[in-house]
């Protein structure tokens, strides 16, 4: 598995195609279907408000990823200041936004690959 994918170049964001094809390659790459970086493995908070069966999910912490820069513009629009990242779901297979409120935001949850 690389570290990471090729990349946009002059920080443009992929085709709509390309990111469709990367969404369905992230369970063998686990890199960001947007930038291209090595998502980072992130342990779910287990609270009474978990509603993740998953112990792990992976995260996009790239700051300069057109994901979450662009959900900075989408959430303003509603008059909300946050943003989103993209999260990689491994039991559903599946890529979603989760929520968050700065860039640190997430972080502390981030567990070293074995």
């Amino acid at each position: 598995m690389s570290e990471t994918m090729e990349k946009p170049t002059h920080g443009e964001p992929p085709s709509k195609e390309e990111v469709a094809q990367r969404k369905r390659d992230v369970k063998t790459t686990f890199c960001c279907p947007y930038c291209g970086e090595k998502l980072k493995k992130w342990q779910v908070p287990q609270t009474v408000f978990t509603e993740w069966p998953n112990e792990f999910m992976y995260i996009c912490l790239n700051d300069e990823c057109s994901y979450f820069i662009q959900g900075w513009d989408a959430m303003a629009a509603m008059g909300r200041h946050c943003s989103f990242r993209l999260m990689y779901d491994p039991i559903t297979d599946s890529c979603n936004p989760i929520p968050i409120s700065n860039a640190s935001t997430l972080r502390d949850g981030i567990v070293e690959e074995e």
